[in-house]
């Protein structure tokens, strides 16, 4: 698929999502993060930033990396492709079913084989990133910031796939360059009503997003051999229309067969709201919804991001 994201990459959130994810390391991490101090720097957003070499990290004291980059700096380093569909058409690859056979059940993301996978790789990472800051340090550099912040992100992506929680989050967080907090793993978004939380448990998969101008928005997804279905749940406020058309396009683009539906539910009255989102699934789910997981990510927080502008 070529033309996959046309969407505007460069969000404008004021969150640090690295140092958020320094607050879910469990101890045996700490001593590995502690030696290289604890203040974290948010990461710095520049429109044109020299490309990084992922293996060497040359000129990394004078160049600071975009948040895009430091996903695909990551990525490198996971042993990852550089985008969610280059990772989908890996695991469709009869040439890769040696190597990924643990992440495909009938062609389905095998939930329980992602956690092996994302714990294995972000060990092996750990140790890569642990290299080079050695390296860095021997040479005289003092500035690892973006190096500490990307350890944490790693430390973060091990812990969860070796307790079993928030996988599929944080597989969608490498490929969504954002700067948001990890949500707390043991609350839900509030507000969320009964007739709402059935319909989480129910879908194949759900995405629970707050956004600072639409207050919550609950995404429904279901499928069946030809087509996916979205049901899409919000304030009156959210623009559904222009969400459609964007999302409709990407989603033909991607050769995905969609259909939509929108209903209005109660907004939240929380005030001082931030984005983040939250994914829910009964077990292994299909590849092209994971697909449309991201699409919906994105998209959603891309017209948040714009509102203010519009207005």
């Amino acid at each position: 698929m070529t033309n996959f994201n046309p969407i505007n990459n460069n969000f404008n959130i004021h969150q640090n999502f690295a140092a958020q994810k320094a607050g879910i390391v469990q101890n045996n991490q700490n001593q590995q993060i502690t030696q290289f101090g604890q203040n974290q720097t948010p990461l710095q957003t520049q429109q044109q930033t020299p490309e990084i070499n992922p293996n060497l990290l040359i000129n990394y004291e004078a160049v600071k990396m975009t948040n895009e980059q430091v996903l695909k700096y990551l990525l490198s380093m996971l042993d990852m492709p550089s985008s969610i569909d280059k990772f989908i058409s890996n695991l469709n690859n009869p040439k890769n079913q040696d190597k990924i056979a643990k992440l495909l059940v009938e062609n389905l993301l095998n939930i329980k084989g992602l956690n092996e996978f994302l714990n294995q790789n972000s060990t092996n990472a750990i140790n890569k990133l642990l290299n080079v800051i050695t390296t860095t340090l021997k040479q005289g550099r003092e500035d690892i910031s973006q190096l500490k912040e990307m350890l944490n992100i790693l430390t973060s992506i091990q812990q969860s796939s070796t307790l079993n929680t928030n996988t599929l989050k944080e597989l969608l967080l490498l490929y969504i360059p954002l700067n948001i907090p990890v949500f707390d793993k043991q609350n839900e978004l509030k507000n969320i009503e009964d007739e709402e939380l059935k319909i989480i448990k129910s879908s194949t998969l759900s995405i629970m997003l707050e956004t600072i101008n639409f207050s919550n928005v609950l995404c429904s997804i279901n499928s069946n051999d030809t087509q996916i279905f979205l049901d899409v749940y919000s304030g009156e406020f959210f623009p559904f229309e222009k969400f459609k058309k964007i999302t409709d396009l990407l989603a033909q683009n991607a050769n995905l067969n969609l259909s939509f539906d929108f209903k209005i539910i109660k907004s939240s009255t929380k005030e001082n709201l931030i984005q983040n989102f939250k994914v829910n699934s009964k077990g292994n789910i299909p590849l092209n919804v994971l697909l449309l997981a991201h699409m919906i990510i994105k998209t959603i927080f891309k017209l948040d991001n714009d509102y203010n502008l519009a207005i």
